[in-house]
């Protein structure tokens, strides 16, 4: 390789000191001398480009490859011209040349390896990512890895990666942020937030890292936190954290606060699909029902195929009695990334004679219990096979409920492997699927006699009521939901002519005191299954509880329930108002009115 001239050595000198004028001379003042020295028209073009002069910076690289086709760096800088001018394929051809003269050639692997990660081209670039790794190790080259793994749902090897970048650059605010959120993907909430707060420690105002740590304060139910940090992302990038500083506003009763974020967002982007999105659940959440329809209406006709904006409009239509349309709106719920997509067509109604189904439980427990009623119409579609998945609890009930079906249990997400099966339909597609629009209050569960009679035993003469107080802690309305704590039910117990029997799942320790010294008695620790849950809810006078799976077991076995309900983020399946449903003939909606306590709310109830 010809040793570089004088000018060329300082020009880049000064370059890289930050002198631009003083390099841009020196450039200049050594072409004069040497009009073809090939480096140093490009250290001239790289001067041009600082200096934003495009034109001219290609000029001057393009003289260098006229010179020496061999020019360092002539190449890559000409792919990152490209590169910034949106033309991915001629910047993936500059790249590629200068890897031809120089196969190690870091930065070129690197913005390589972007560019194929950006096209999906996933393997073609962890090649690059690996390649640069191998010829540069560095923090960099572990970032860019480590990424691209995370991308493609490989988090213990992308997690590995990142801690490598970290060990030589420990305030990389994008490993620290990315590292935050793989580890708040698998639980780990307590590093998670340690992670992301170090990235804006390092970079104050890093909009990613605020926005993911305000939603994982917000999961906490920490308002306050969650809302100063999502406040800051949204003054840095307000497309960006928007919405989830809205569903803040919304989680804690602020709707019109987020209204008018929302009429912000649209005054900036008319129309736009997401915020007509957020728009009508600030609506709804307002009681506007008409306007909040309206609003996704609009955003379905530019944007059809809009998943949330369908999925909200379908559960309106459900909440208000539009059976059909909300129904068929209700399907969108299937793009989630939650749901699993099987080889398999799904089934729409067409005949089963002959044919294997795989039905799929899905969500909660309360919506399983609540939709297996399904089955029954199901079964009398002649299917050749009816396989069903639901998560163990819940399998010694519907075992001995429809023993035709072949069932098998899961844990809380889909396995891997299906049992082998011709269609397969949704738990909660059925009602579309069988064209059973309009929900009929029928009792469809029985209780098992041996464990009825071994409840029997263990309970006291009289009447005798349940209590639950309390859903599941990940609902993300649970806040609205669950009660306080059972002391909110303590209105109820004055009525010394009940026993008052807590169902309650797991109480804790100080649950468990409270109970005991008001006379409550605890048998909600004791239940193994809801096969077991069944057969004491059968054998009781009653049950006041929250929106809970227990609620929807009361109704589904005819026993009568009282459902406590908030007056905030109200299931779309207890409808807009009034104290029946038509899912159970047996339950009676008890609504707690806007700015109404707990315990006011349950001193107006008559057991």
């Amino acid at each position: 390789m010809t040793p570089l001239s004088p000018d060329t050595l300082l020009a880049a000198r000064l370059l890289a000191e930050g002198d631009l004028a003083g390099a841009l001379r020196a450039a200049q003042d050594g072409l004069r001398l040497e009009p073809g020295n090939a480096p140093l028209w490009n250290l001239l073009g790289v001067c041009a480009a600082r200096l934003a002069q495009h034109p001219l910076a290609e000029q001057c690289w393009r003289q260098a490859l006229a010179l020496d086709a061999a020019t360092p760096d002539a190449h890559y800088n000409l792919g990152c011209l490209r590169a910034e001018q949106g033309d991915a394929a001629q910047a993936e051809a500059h790249y590629r040349a200068e890897l031809a003269r120089d196969p190690g050639h870091p930065s070129s692997l690197g913005n390589l390896g972007n560019l194929l990660q950006d096209a999906g081209r996933l393997a073609e670039a962890e090649a690059c990512f690996r390649r640069r790794l191998s010829s540069q190790p560095g923090a960099a080259a572990h970032y860019q890895l480590g990424r691209l793994l995370a991308e493609q749902g490989r988090n213990g090897e992308a997690e590995g990666h990142l801690y490598a970048c970290l060990d030589e650059a420990p305030d990389d605010a994008e490993a620290l942020q990315l590292l935050g959120r793989l580890l708040e993907e698998r639980g780990e909430a307590g590093r998670a937030e340690a992670m992301l707060r170090r990235a804006l420690e390092s970079a104050p105002g890093h909009v990613v890292a605020g926005n993911n740590l305000g939603l994982l304060l917000m999961a906490q139910r920490r308002w306050d936190e969650a809302e100063r940090h999502l406040r800051a992302a949204h003054a840095a990038a307000p497309g960006a954290a928007l919405a989830n500083l809205a569903s803040l506003l919304l989680a804690t009763g602020r709707a019109e606060e987020a209204e008018a974020l929302a009429r912000q967002a649209l005054a900036a982007e008319p129309g736009r699909a997401d915020w007509l999105n957020l728009l009508g659940l600030a609506l709804r959440e307002e009681g506007r029902d008409g306007e909040a329809g309206q609003a996704w209406e609009q955003g379905l006709a530019s944007a059809p195929e809009h998943r949330r904006l369908r999925q909200n409009l379908g559960y309106l239509q459900l909440a208000r009695g539009d059976w059909a349309a909300g129904w068929a709106n209700h399907e969108a719920r299937l793009g989630a990334s939650a749901y699993p997509v099987l080889s398999s067509p799904r089934w729409h109604g067409e005949s089963l004679a002959g044919r294997r189904l795989l039905v799929l439980f899905e969500q909660g427990y309360g919506d399983a219990i609540q939709f297996s009623r399904y089955l029954n119409p199901l079964l009398e579609k002649g299917a050749a096979r009816v396989a069903a998945l639901c998560r163990e609890p819940l399998l010694p009930l519907f075992r001995r409920q429809w023993p035709q079906v072949e069932w098998q249990a899961m844990a809380g997400v889909y396995p891997a492997d299906f049992p082998p099966h011709d269609r397969h339909v949704f738990s909660m597609s059925l009602p579309w699927a069988l064209r059973a629009f309009e929900p009929s209050a029928e009792t469809y569960l029985q209780a098992d006699p041996a464990l009825r009679q071994a409840w029997r035993e263990r309970l006291p003469a009289g009447r005798n009521i349940g209590l639950v107080w309390r859903g599941r802690a990940e609902h993300p309305f649970d806040h609205c939901r669950s009660l306080p704590g059972p002391e909110a039910l303590l209105p109820l117990l004055a009525d010394r002519g009940v026993n008052w029997i807590s169902l309650q799942p797991a109480p804790s320790g100080t649950e468990r005191t409270w109970l005991a010294e008001n006379g409550v008695m605890e048998l909600g620790s004791g239940l193994t299954d809801f096969a077991d849950s069944t057969a004491l809810l059968a054998e009781l006078d009653g049950l006041v509880a929250v929106d809970t799976a227990m609620a929807h077991l009361a109704g589904a076995l005819g026993a009568p329930c009282r459902l406590l309900l908030a007056g905030e983020h109200v299931d779309w399946r207890w409808g807009v108002d009034g104290a029946a449903t038509p899912w159970y003939r047996t339950l009676t909606l008890e609504r707690r009115r806007r700015g109404e306590e707990w315990e006011d709310a349950n001193g107006r109830l008559a057991i």
